[in-house]
């Protein structure tokens, strides 16, 4: 089967052979396997991703030919991204030759929403792709490429793509060893990329295509990043572990030293949590990183197992006048596809939506870590690691002996636990929340928010406030005789409500007020914060970055000062 794009009046791949185009065009014409054959990491760049193609015969190719301990990062961009059914039609006739890699593909393929989706889809193969134009996706870019796949559309029918810019965004992320191939010899194509320092040839082409082009960047010498082998991490709750957890991935040992007795001892230690997006009604970099963080999330938890997770879909109440103007903008203003969210009526529905034991999940993400209980941090000079993460919640401040403010505070939130309700079988979000049954049998109502609160014991006070709430939108009406206990614990926000998430000086990382969404942040934030410390693919743009980093605050001109609990 051939798809052909409408948008562009063009096939996706060759009518002769896909694949064979694939080999001859992108592989032979990059050298490989042999350039990747002395190389710790690997990474190429494509310019349309499409059926995925030419990533997954990469994949193949690399796994037949890489040494022990090598690995691959594959980057792609995708303006306009095919549905799973089309895809795996599409690729259907290969799946002889690509085994069961066209399935793993597939089971964590990203939703169809705008930004950076990375998928450690192999031990050894890791693929990001960017759902966006590629003008703007690739200015974001700040990893070295060694190869580049040009594979957009025909110039001629997408002229927009084989622009000035996207040439010298790929001088600027070049070195001497960086090569590209394109089924393209376009005489415009080959002037842009020659004058942006390319030094290009044409080659045959595939099947009916008389020509095409290779090439190589003639500059500056690759620089490489330190290799890093030790992590410690300080903090057990969600943040801590999810950090845990992707540096196992990047072949670093962690260690993880929480102050109380257990893993999750902390915010971390509900029943149940919402897999939730939070957004604003126009693009901004709030909503950029939560709707990355929600994908990321639907994906990598699908992939663990006894975390009590499940798909079942969230409904927000349209309670408001503002509600109803905000539901309108995530719709029309942030590119979501309608698969991933739509109204109900006045309600606003995401399919996606899901929920998870964050107790169990902390225990999931640090099996391969080890873990010092009950060991509280009292100086950072103690630890010994050549990169430090600090993930202790509110404690932060503790630790930081510098003029550098983080200002953070605590929120007590108290949830109710109810007994089965037979209208509950979805996440449904009021301003409050309710969930469907836990594992343990029972919803989880809340939550109260009470930043001026520092009493963690539970108070009826609060289970009836939860009770009123949801009694205020849904029917049939609860009671406190439904109440049969609940749990209560000390959120950890910033001042402008927003993550603390990035490098803070020398090898310090900062990942903490993850807030009420703490579950889908804190497993971005451990994204973020590992490519960050091993110069990696960055999944987030420079906007999402400078609003996430802990040293936004001191930019304004913010003092330290003491915080507490």
């Amino acid at each position: 089967m051939v798809i052909r794009s409408d948008k562009f009046d063009d096939v996706y791949f060759s009518t002769d052979d896909g694949m064979a185009e694939t080999h001859h065009v992108f592989l032979n014409g990059n050298n490989l396997p042999k350039a990747w054959n002395d190389k710790a990491r690997f990474t190429i760049a494509e310019t349309g991703f499409g059926t995925g193609l030419n990533f997954l015969c990469a994949w193949k190719l690399f796994d037949e030919t890489a040494k022990a301990g090598q690995k691959l990062h594959f980057i792609s961009v995708e303006k306009y991204p095919l549905s799973k059914d089309d895809i795996r039609d599409a690729l259907a006739q290969w799946q002889d030759d690509l085994g069961n890699r066209i399935d793993r593909f597939l089971d964590l393929y990203p939703i169809r929403v705008p930004g950076p989706h990375q998928i450690h889809i192999a031990d050894n193969v890791t693929l990001t792709i960017w759902f966006g134009d590629v003008a703007d996706c690739i200015p974001e870019w700040q990893t070295p490429i060694d190869s580049w796949f040009l594979d957009g559309f025909t110039p001629t029918k997408n002229p927009d793509m084989w622009s000035e810019s996207l040439f010298e965004n790929m001088a600027r992320l070049s070195h001497s060893d960086t090569t590209l191939a394109t089924f393209t010899a376009a005489g415009f194509v080959r002037r842009g990329l020659e004058t942006a320092g390319f030094d290009i040839q044409k080659t045959k082409g595939f099947g009916h295509k008389r020509d095409m082009v290779v090439g190589r960047y003639n500059g500056k010498p690759i620089v490489n990043s330190p290799q890093y082998k030790t992590i410690a991490i300080i903090g057990g709750g969600l943040a801590g572990c999810a950090i845990a957890y992707h540096a196992h991935r990047m072949g670093l040992n962690a260690t993880i030293y929480e102050a109380g007795d257990t893993l999750a001892s902390g915010a971390s230690g509900g029943k149940l949590g919402m897999i939730n997006p939070k957004l604003t009604a126009k693009p901004s970099p709030q909503a950029d990183y939560y709707t990355a963080s929600y994908a990321n999330a639907l994906r990598l938890l699908s992939q663990l197992d006894e975390i009590d997770f499940n798909v079942h879909g969230s409904l927000h109440l349209c309670t408001d006048d503002d509600k109803a103007r905000r539901f309108r903008g995530y719709i029309d203003n942030l590119g979501w596809h309608d698969d991933h969210i739509y109204k109900k009526g006045d309600d606003l529905y995401y399919p996606d939506g899901a929920s998870v034991s964050p107790e169990k999940l902390c225990h999931a993400l640090s099996i391969n870590a080890k873990i010092h209980s009950n060991k509280k941090i009292e100086n950072l000079l103690t630890v010994d690691a050549d990169i430090i993460v600090l993930a202790n919640g509110y404690a932060v401040n503790d630790l930081i002996d510098s003029d550098i403010e983080i200002p953070v505070s605590t929120v007590r939130g108290q949830v109710s636990w109810i007994k089965p309700q037979h209208a509950i079988d979805k996440n449904i979000c009021f301003g409050r929340y309710v969930t469907p049954l836990t594992s343990e049998g029972f919803h989880v109502l809340g939550a109260s928010f009470q930043p001026w609160e520092m009493d963690i014991t539970l108070k009826d006070a609060d289970h009836q406030d939860n009770v009123d709430g949801y009694n205020a939108t849904r029917n049939p009406h609860i009671s406190m005789d439904d109440v049969i206990g609940g749990w209560a614990g000390f959120r950890t926000a910033s001042k402008d409500r927003f993550p603390i998430v990035g490098h803070l000086r020398d090898n310090i990382f900062v990942s903490t007020a993850h807030g009420s969404h703490g579950i889908i942040s804190s497993m971005m934030a451990a994204q973020i914060i590992m490519a960050s410390a091993t110069g990696t693919h960055m999944p987030a743009s420079t906007s999402v970055l400078s609003s996430l980093s802990p040293l936004r605050f001191n930019r304004y001109g913010d003092k330290k000062q003491s915080h507490g609990k």
